[in-house]
């Protein structure tokens, strides 16, 4: 994979908006909530005081221990296929770890392909976002981090601009958004693309700290599960989330959720 470079590639990515829209344009713009409920099974930001709810925060604890031993502040969560549940991951995982009043967490849509935080989140995703911020260096990330007004949360949409994927990835954009990111959070968590249907978390390998790969119960099949440790490759694999396994909600036991991979 080809290093990213700074600036080089940006010029190549036209903008699909004018500067008069992107002044208009207010992060804490109350047009960017709808009154769209969010999805039930966000159940890190709707029933923070579940069973289920614990099982994300004993996933954000295990990724905290983690990061004791190395550097881990961008954290990218994909999945084999579609319908693992990456993003309701994604969601849960940034809303448990914002539980705490201290805490600086910045969840970012880059699965530019299917974006799908703001329609589970019951957000309007007609806004600027990440894309935007990579085709016009007039935008920062503050001009397209949105504050949730009902959780110690931040959000980045996916964009508006009509950008294909792998231009943004190995635009020096990509990177830059990135690092102003790292200086202002204390944790970026990225929704990315499936593994085995997109090469983007390939790309995007040298940005980000870790992965987190979300497995389904019942529905992922092993061939899937092993091209995408395959693809991803032992060297940035944080760990496994076993989802929609109802067995570890029988009991009083608590499964385990987060499965370390044992690669240092």
């Amino acid at each position: 994979m080809k290093d990213l470079k700074p600036a080089a590639r940006t010029a190549a990515i036209e903008p699909a908006f004018s500067r008069a829209e992107v002044r208009s344009e207010s992060p804490a713009s109350d047009k960017t909530w709808s009154r769209a409920k969010p999805d039930d099974h966000l159940i890190s930001l709707l029933s923070p005081a579940s069973m289920e709810a614990e099982q994300y925060r004993t996933l954000g604890l295990m990724l905290e221990q983690r990061r004791q031993t190395g550097h881990l502040q961008v954290i990218a969560i994909s999945s084999p296929t579609m319908g693992d549940g990456k993003t309701m991951t994604s969601i849960n995982l940034a809303g448990a770890i914002a539980q705490s009043p201290a805490a600086r967490v910045l969840l970012i849509d880059v699965d530019f392909r299917k974006p799908s935080i703001a329609t589970q989140l019951g957000m309007k995703d007609n806004v600027l976002g990440f894309r935007d911020a990579v085709v016009n260096p007039a935008l920062s990330l503050k001009d397209v981090v949105r504050r949730h007004p009902a959780w110690n949360l931040s959000l980045v949409m996916a964009g508006r601009a009509q950008v294909m994927p792998h231009e943004i990835f190995k635009s020096g954009r990509f990177v830059e958004l990135l690092d102003e990111a790292r200086r202002e959070y204390e944790w970026i968590i990225l929704d990315t693309a499936p593994l085995v249907l997109a090469p983007d978390c390939l790309m995007i390998g040298k940005c980000v700290d870790g992965f987190v790969m979300v497995v389904c119960a019942n529905k992922t099949s092993r061939p899937e599960l092993g091209e995408a440790l395959n693809i991803l490759g032992p060297s940035k694999l944080v760990g496994l989330v076993f989802n929609s396994d109802d067995r570890l909600l029988t009991s009083y036991k608590y499964g385990p959720y987060c499965l370390p991979s044992q690669t240092t």
